[in-house]
């Protein structure tokens, strides 16, 4: 009896493995493994970014410089196309020459690593420095850190302090973490004034 059903079990799934792939699936569709929904998933949006990254480079082209920072974004972390560090610097300089802030944080920060371009921590403070007078909040929270530490220049840590704790305010995270582990004070709040007097008695 034993033998009998054993024949009939491998002839089940010889039946089965003879169907079509279609009809092999649950509900008559085949289920794909994770893997294959990823690669799918990474293939679409890479297709996605080819075409956003194409479109910034005409547009950057024409003078449009918000592209440019686009453009530069893309080329920077190297989607939907190959990484190119030196052209993201170009296109970052294009944005921050037409003052777009952006820009000029995005290349500051290339020359502070020193990637796509030859590292040069003061034009680096500079640049922040640029981005965060025109308003870009991770401008400020940069130059702040290097103004605090005395990074690419000399030290300035009241104003560093009050770079650091204006993007705090702002919710930059990053700004929050820096104050946390330097400890930098707030200039303007009147703590610092007792612990002063405290200090002198």
């Amino acid at each position: 009896m034993k033998k009998v059903l054993m024949m009939l079990s491998a002839a089940g799934m010889v039946a089965a493995l003879a169907l079509p792939v279609y009809a092999q699936g649950i509900g008559g569709r085949v289920e794909r493994t994770q893997a294959e929904l990823a690669i799918e998933k990474a293939e679409a949006d890479f297709a996605t970014l080819k075409v956003a990254r194409d479109e910034a480079r005409t547009k950057c082209a024409a003078r449009e410089y918000q592209a440019c920072y686009e453009l530069a974004e893309l080329q920077r972390k190297g989607l939907g196309g190959v990484q190119d560090l030196s052209a993201a610097a170009e296109n970052y300089k294009k944005g921050c020459d037409a003052k777009d802030a952006r820009g000029c944080a995005g290349l500051a920060y290339l020359t502070v690593q020193g990637r796509g371009v030859t590292a040069n921590l003061a034009e680096g403070r500079r640049l922040y420095k640029e981005s965060c007078d025109m308003g870009e909040v991770s401008g400020c929270a940069a130059w702040g850190n290097m103004a605090y530490t005395g990074t690419g220049g000399p030290k300035d840590v009241q104003g560093g302090t009050r770079a650091l704790n204006e993007a705090c305010s702002k919710d930059y995270e990053w700004a929050c973490e820096r104050v946390q582990t330097l400890g930098a004070f707030d200039p303007d709040d009147n703590s610092m004034q007792r612990l002063r007097n405290l200090q002198n008695n």
